[in-house]
Parts: structure tokens; sequence; C-alpha cells
């Protein structure tokens, strides 16, 4: 058992103590190593996890928290891949969502105001939606400012910070919200 081995176990106790604050949305199913599944039916999403991306850094890590979901879509004919971007000056930032690719969503997105002020509500790090033409399908990845594990050997740093109640209440209407926008396209 190696030193991180030890850091990775911490952090997963982490994810899963983050995770279990949106039981209340989404009970959870199946917890693995770094990967926590949740059931998304009533958010309307498919294969809903929470789950920690890794940076390794000199004497250090960071475990970026994230979400994933999916949803099936036969109406997309090509990969599209939307980003949501901030433009502005930090704590007056503004949503916006942006694509190389031509997309009926992307208009959709950028049309819809709550979506927009959820996204200003929470400072995420990344929201993206990458539509696979081969899987037929959307997988939506949210990079939310909350439930970070940070480790650094020197000087001994270990820092995680639980979400709110009202980051937790914006997270889960953003994500049923982006649901029912793919799901307009498919009808």
């Amino acid at each position: 058992m190696g030193l991180y081995t030890v850091i990775d176990q911490r952090a997963f106790k982490v994810l899963r103590s983050v995770a279990t604050d949106f039981e209340t949305f989404a009970p959870i199913g199946v917890a693995s190593n770094n990967r926590i599944q949740l059931d998304g039916h009533k958010l309307g999403v498919e294969s809903l996890e929470a789950t920690y991306r890794i940076i390794n850094k000199w004497m250090g890590r960071i475990y970026v928290y994230t979400w994933k979901w999916s949803l099936p879509d036969d109406s997309v004919l090509e990969d599209v891949v939307i980003k949501c971007k901030y433009s502005g000056k930090l704590g007056s930032r503004v949503a916006q969502f942006t694509s190389k690719q031509d997309s009926a969503l992307l208009q959709r997105l950028n049309q819809d105001h709550e979506i927009l002020a959820l996204c200003n509500s929470i400072d995420y790090e990344a929201i993206e939606l990458r539509y696979s033409s081969k899987e037929q399908r959307w997988h939506v990845e949210m990079k939310p400012n909350y439930g970070d594990f940070i480790w650094i050997l020197f000087p001994p740093v270990r820092y995680a910070r639980r979400p709110k109640q009202q980051e937790m209440d914006d997270t889960m209407r953003l994500v049923k919200r982006l649901a029912q926008k793919i799901k307009q396209s498919t009808k």
C-alpha cells in the first residue's frame, strides 16, 4: 500500500460524503473506487455519477469533483461539443454556451434564462455537453466549485469543501433543466 493509496481512500470518503448530501435528489446506488452511481430517474437522466478527476501535482494531488450523466438522442447526425463559457469579471460573470458545430440544442441553451441563471449561480470550472453520433447519446460533464479534495504533502494541507444547500438545489435544477432541453430534440 503506497502513500497515494491512503490519500485516494481519504478522497473517496470525501466523494461519498458529498454525494450523500444529494441523496434527497438522487439515491445512491453503487459505490465503487472513485465513482458513486446515483439514481437520476427523478431528474430525468441516465447514468448519473459523482466521480473525481485526479490531477497530480509536485508533492500533492487535486481531486476535482465531477458530475457525469447521459441521455440517448437519435436526432443529431454528427458529433457535437457544447461548452459553457464565462465572460466578465469575477462576481459579475455571464455564462454562455458555445460550440464549433451548429446545433439546435446550442440555441435552446442560450435562450433559456433559467439555465443561464443556474450556470451563473455556481462558479463551475466546466460544463460540457458532448454528443457521440456513434453512440447516439449525449454525455454531460459538470465540474462545480464544491466537493474537490486537495492534498499537499509539504506544507501539509488537506482540504475539502462541502456544498451549501442552495448549491445543491441549483445543481440538481440545472441537471434537470439541461435534460429537458436535450429531450426536446428527441420528440
